[in-house]
């Protein structure tokens, strides 16, 4: 009789301790079966939420870790900006499908209204009203080409006059509607400088003081006149969970209008070069003008998942406290939720291996040594030890196989019943909790781009903790592997065994 048929034999004429084995393996490998199932359908859900996410990042100063070094040190960290060449370099990586890298000013008039949402937000410079510019890089504008606007009459900029010192512009349908202006118009906005007192002004009108800012205090004045080339419609969506930034972002879109780098880097070093004029000891004012601007950017990725490998790429050439912010926010409590219950199920997944291994170990030991003297007769008898070795790892082999393919199935159903209950629990303390009352927004944000919120329930739809080829390959690969060191470890207890011992 072979060994094989031998081990046989033993499963079925030692039913009782077959039948123990069976269950022990049973019960361990439901725990491992869930804990790989949930850890699974985690890593599919929130890959399968991110891929939803549109491919935009924005790269930004990451102000939650610059107020934290702020409170461990009592001072703002000083940082390296990002100059438009470094900027305009990140946008030719292969990741990126189209970027902008935006330089922003302001100008006035005293003849356009500005559109207003809420008056408890307007203000204005006396008899002036504000504008902003957003200045573009290329003809290729991601604004539209990501709606954020649309086009509803006219054209956007072309190649040539994005990228030099052209006076056109587009402006916004509300604010071409509240100044009656149109396609072909031209409207005249000014860079004024006002002549503040060297002691700054004070009270509750420091920043603009209404009745200050009059003819008799301009120190210098430009004047810009555009064509209008365009006029869009803001398609954005402003859900930050502030009304009032809601409605500010909203109205800066209003009354922005784009015109190429070149225009708005010109108005701001006419208004550079007229504040070194006006204060001519201001040691503050000194250095090259792009240390006076600050450049917004946002990068239209290929594909969501080419974020973290963008990131990657650019992360030595960052300055301190400088991160790629994505529009992950918007599930950031999903997100939070479904890494505790992935951290649960790898915390109870190696848990259950090492004890597997240890109670698996100690129980094919024990039953080694209740086998003892027919371990003995077969020695005695000439059989190999190797091949009396190859029969116990076939006996306890064939009955772990069976245990496991039953617990896989268990465990999954087990698993996928229990973690959507603490997954929806999780989340709904997530936002009821003091942090869901945080508000934060990204630049971002302002700039346009948003994600959808995700919904508990949608969440829910897409958590789904299957058996799918991945779960089935990793549960065996570890239950098999478990097994094996399981069972390589008592045989050495037979290897120690002397035949004419056991026999006298």
């Amino acid at each position: 009789m072979n060994f094989i048929t031998r081990a046989f034999v033993s499963i079925t004429r030692n039913l009782g301790k077959t039948i123990l084995l069976l269950l022990i393996v049973f019960a361990l490998g439901c725990v491992i079966s869930g804990a790989v199932a949930v850890s699974q359908a985690v890593q599919n859900t929130d890959t399968n939420l991110r891929r939803e996410l549109p491919p935009i990042v924005s790269i930004e100063m990451d102000h939650d870790a610059a107020w934290e070094h702020e409170q461990a040190t009592g001072m703002w960290p000083e940082t390296e900006m990002l100059s438009l060449e470094q900027l305009s370099q990140i946008g030719t990586l292969p990741y990126v499908r189209n970027y902008d890298v935006s330089i922003g000013a302001s100008l006035s008039s005293r003849e356009l209204e500005r559109v207003v949402t809420d008056e408890e937000m307007h203000w204005s410079e006396g008899d002036w009203e504000q504008f902003g510019l957003k200045g573009v890089h290329s003809a290729d504008l991601v604004d539209i080409e990501e709606g954020v606007i649309e086009l509803v009459s006219g054209r956007m900029l072309t190649e040539q006059e994005a990228t030099t010192l052209s006076n056109v512009t587009m402006i916004s349908e509300e604010l071409a509607q509240l100044n009656n202006l149109h396609i072909g118009s031209t409207m005249t906005l000014s860079n004024v400088i006002w002549d503040m007192p060297a002691d700054g002004l004070s009270g509750d009108d420091a920043f603009f003081d209404a009745f200050y800012n009059d003819d008799d205090n301009v120190f210098a004045q430009r004047s810009h006149d555009f064509e209008i080339v365009g006029i869009f419609r803001t398609l954005a969506e402003f859900n930050t969970g502030d009304e009032w930034n809601d409605a500010s972002m909203r109205d800066s879109f209003s009354n922005q209008l784009y015109v190429s780098n070149q225009v708005a880097m010109d108005v701001q070093a006419f208004w550079l070069e007229s504040e070194r004029e006006r204060t001519p000891n201001d040691e503050w004012l000194e250095g090259d003008l792009e240390d006076f601007i600050w450049f917004t950017n946002v990068y239209v990725l290929h594909d969501s998942n080419d974020i973290p490998a963008f990131g990657a790429a650019i992360a030595d050439t960052l300055p301190d406290f400088w991160v790629v912010q994505d529009l992950g926010d918007s599930f950031a409590d999903v997100a939070s939720s479904m890494e505790n219950i992935g951290t649960l199920a790898n915390i109870i997944l190696y848990v259950a291996v090492g004890a597997s291994v240890l109670i698996l170990s100690l129980l094919i030991t024990l039953l080694l040594r209740e086998r003892k003297k027919e371990i003995g007769v077969y020695l005695a008898l000439g059989e190999g030890k190797g091949k009396v070795i190859l029969q116990m790892m076939t006996e306890v082999l064939v009955v772990a196989l069976v245990a496991v393919t039953l617990s896989l199935f268990a465990g999954n159903m087990l698993a996928g019943g229990i973690s959507e209950t603490m997954l929806r629990n999780d989340m709904a303390t997530a936002q009821g909790s003091d942090m869901s009352d945080h508000i934060s927004f990204t630049n971002l944000d302002w700039m346009g781009f948003s994600a959808v919120d995700t919904s508990t329930e949608e969440v829910m739809a897409s958590y789904n903790v299957s058996l799918d080829a991945t779960t089935i390959a990793i549960f065996f690969t570890v239950s098999i592997g478990i097994i094996i060191i399981a069972t390589i470890i008592p045989m050495l207890y037979i290897l120690r065994l002397n035949p004419r011992k056991i026999m006298m």
